[in-house]
């Protein structure tokens, strides 16, 4: 049983989902989070926040999985027109290198296929500085989490959709209908558009989140940006439940729709997007991150998008989550559900690549070298075990064959041989037996002759008579020069020993020649006939 730790490494609070997998299902050991503070470098409140964490909660694992955090990573969508992997390995840094702001050899980047149809595949490509991940790597190592997989933010929704596709059973829609995934962060929001089942067809990450709705409120109200989000989180609503509320509620929900806006127009242009590429709708849109927590968010969503938008349920193996943090928990999940998903439909984008690449199976392998010498013993015990019987089974089956062999001899030509090339060349022999057995049937050489009549060249059978020595025909065709064709094809067959032809004549209407074909048939020593 593997223990997985999926890391959401988010601008606001960082979030850990502990769960051991196996071939059976999953069970989720714990939850934790610990908030990321304020100002200087990401790097290092990140790593303010990491600290705090694990000094709280046990979460030693034997893998970490992370989504890239922040604004840095720059997603592109490419369609190559075709499918080999090879090619599209070797196809994509031309393809991305002239949209960078930077030398391509100062990047990471990685894909995964979204959508192949048959000459052509629908490719999301994620590409960061290599500084930046170097950077990142080195803070997680510090805190003993080394990340085997670092992947993209909107793509670990890949696992989520494979390994629990009943959290979207009442997507409604047609079988081909797609679902969104919308997950609001503090500054960052995840798109992942795709199919239970099925996976991710399209998945983009861009600037914008509660910060936005916390600075519209903050400048509606003429008040300090803390003061504005310890009031969201407390009272933040929105549409209807903004009105319940009172005017100051209702006040604030108009300035959270304004605050919204820069969003919502890149998840149309999102949708669109899809939509075109796909050519299938989006039957509903499912919010996750600490903002959809607010109240009437997702009316408000139904309307401006004209699609029925609702908040995510966790699925019942993750439950062990306190209520209130189960909509921040989806990111975390979806990246420990890395380790549940296999097959040609699981999640391949992995940013350590190259020199970046993950180093720590190399020491994991020198802490269970013993127990790996043991298994080594036993295998080889096992191997040895099972030549000794498989050298027994192969003595029994000779002495069987053999014994077969012999008998088959004895009826058939009067003498007991149990070498079987000796056996099989006196079984052809002439004086065997088996000599008197014509080795072409009337039937066999009658299909030859029709299969080399070349397929382009009009023929008219008028009399064809067969024998296993000879095949003697009268036909009708347009030329001569097709009569020579039709004889030349005819003595490709090694059996046919002579093919003449007979008198070659017009037809009556001059339209036609007439002709006779006398073929001899003689099969060499070395031709084995078919059939």
């Amino acid at each position: 049983m593997a223990r997985v730790l999926g890391l959401d490494l988010g601008s606001y609070s960082v979030k850990a989902v502990l769960f051991d997998g196996s071939l059976r299902g999953y069970t989720v050991k714990g939850f934790a989070k610990a908030r990321v503070p304020a100002g200087g470098e990401r790097v290092d409140a990140l790593r303010a926040a990491l600290t705090e964490l694990v000094s709280h909660q046990p979460l030693a694992a034997e893998q970490v999985v992370v989504a890239l955090p922040g604004p840095s990573l720059a997603t592109h969508l490419l369609t190559l027109p075709f499918t080999d992997a090879k090619r599209i390995e070797a196809t994509i840094p031309f393809e991305i290198e002239g949209q960078l702001p930077f030398n391509l050899e100062d990047a990471v980047f990685d894909y995964q296929v979204a959508a192949a149809r048959e000459k052509a595949s629908d490719l999301i490509v994620g590409v960061v500085r290599k500084d930046e991940l170097r950077a990142l790597l080195a803070m997680l190592q510090e805190l003993k989490l080394d990340p085997r997989i670092v992947t993209h933010p909107g793509f670990a929704y890949q696992n989520l959709l494979l390994a629990a596709p009943a959290c979207f059973a009442d997507a409604g829609g047609t079988d081909e209908s797609a679902v969104a995934i919308l997950d609001i962060g503090h500054e960052r929001t995840n798109v992942a558009i795709g199919r239970p089942g099925v996976g991710v067809e399209l998945a983009r990450t861009f600037s914008g989140g509660g910060l936005d709705l916390t600075r519209a409120l903050a400048s509606e109200f003429k008040v300090p940006l803390d003061e504005a989000a310890a009031w969201k989180e407390a009272h933040g609503a929105m549409g209807a439940a903004a009105v319940e509320r009172g005017p100051d509620a209702e006040r604030a929900g108009a300035a959270f729709v304004r605050g919204l806006q820069p969003l919502l127009r890149d998840l149309r242009a999102t949708l669109r997007s899809y939509a075109g590429r796909a050519r299938r709708p989006v039957s509903k849109v499912y919010l996750c991150g600490g903002t959809a927590r607010m109240l009437g968010l997702d009316a408000q969503l139904t309307r401006d998008l004209g699609i029925p938008a609702q908040a995510l349920a966790l699925p019942p193996e993750a439950l062990v989550v306190p209520e209130e943090d189960r909509p921040a928990a989806f990111q975390a999940l979806s990246l420990a559900l890395r380790a549940q998903t296999s097959g040609v439909r699981a999640s391949r984008f992995n940013l350590r690549r190259g020199e970046l690449a993950f180093k720590g199976d190399f020491d994991y392998l020198k802490d269970r070298v013993g127990m790996m010498a043991s298994f080594a013993v036993i295998l080889f015990v096992l191997f040895i075990a099972s030549g000794i019987v498989q050298s027994s089974v192969l003595a029994r089956r000779e002495r069987q064959v053999d014994a077969l062999l012999c008998d088959t001899t004895q009826r058939v030509l009067g003498s007991c041989e149990k070498n079987f090339d000796k056996a099989l060349n006196m079984l052809r022999g002439k004086e065997s037996p088996s000599a008197a057995i014509p080795k072409l049937s009337a039937v066999t050489l009658l299909s030859e002759f029709l299969q080399r009549v070349p397929s382009d060249i009009p023929l008219t059978v008028d009399q064809i008579q067969v024998d296993t020595s000879r095949i003697t025909v009268r036909c009708e065709t347009d030329s001569s020069k097709q009569v020579d064709k039709i004889t030349t094809a005819l003595r490709t067959y090694p059996c046919f020993h002579e093919v003449r032809e007979g008198k070659v004549e017009k037809s009556k209407d001059g339209l036609k020649v007439n002709f006779r074909l006398d073929i001899q048939v003689e099969c060499p020593d070395s031709h084995t006939p078919e059939g």
